[in-house]
């Protein structure tokens, strides 16, 4: 549950910065910015992402282990063990080639003599969908996220899977991860606002 509540709020702090944080950060595009910022802002973006991975990645153990719960110990170790095991190399396995991507397509491109080559053609291609597929990506990891968060709740919630259930089921989880998501990002900022009062003081 504590899960659920972190990966809704990653979620809606997504949405937040996208909607309202663009112009900022567009902004700081034209400012210059030292090296050791830089590093900084990496290293909390990655840190996030682990985070968010790792809580991810338990969910997904959680819920192999629900549909398994009536079976005996043995057949329950088996099936969280394949899903751990295909989890961990479908999900990092595919996020280390999506980063070599484009390194691959440089390769391509230098290997090629002209280009009119092929393999010009497919490293060019490489190299320019990377960027819009990280932002897809992003995207249907927002929605992902949000929606694991909601069924997390509406599973263990009967009076929630109760009072939505009119909705389609997508749609009911959808709803309840911004709900939970909101919640929990406006209680970051009330306390962020807080502590940043309470050191001026």
């Amino acid at each position: 549950m504590f899960g659920g509540v972190y990966l809704s709020y990653e979620g809606v702090e997504k949405i937040f910065e996208y909607l309202f944080e663009k112009r900022e950060k567009e902004e700081k595009q034209h400012i210059e910015i030292s090296e050791e910022e830089l590093l900084k802002i990496e290293a909390k973006k990655v840190k996030s992402a682990i985070t968010t991975d790792f809580i991810l990645s338990i969910e997904i153990v959680i819920i192999a282990l629900g549909t398994v719960i009536t079976q005996s110990l043995p057949i329950q170790i088996i099936a969280v063990t394949i899903v751990a095991f295909l989890a961990t190399i479908g999900v990092y396995g595919f996020v280390a080639l999506l980063v070599r991507m484009d390194d691959f397509g440089f390769a391509l491109i230098k290997k090629a003599q002209n280009k009119k080559n092929l393999l010009y053609l497919i490293g060019k291609i490489l190299v320019l969908s990377l960027p819009k597929l990280i932002k897809a990506l992003t995207i249907i990891g927002t929605f992902a996220m949000l929606l694991v968060a909601g069924g997390i709740f509406m599973h263990n919630i009967h009076q929630l899977h109760e009072f939505l259930h009119f909705m389609p089921t997508l749609l009911g989880e959808m709803l309840v991860g911004l709900v939970i998501g909101s919640l929990a990002f406006g209680a970051h900022l009330l306390y962020v606002k807080l502590f940043s009062k309470g050191k001026e003081h």
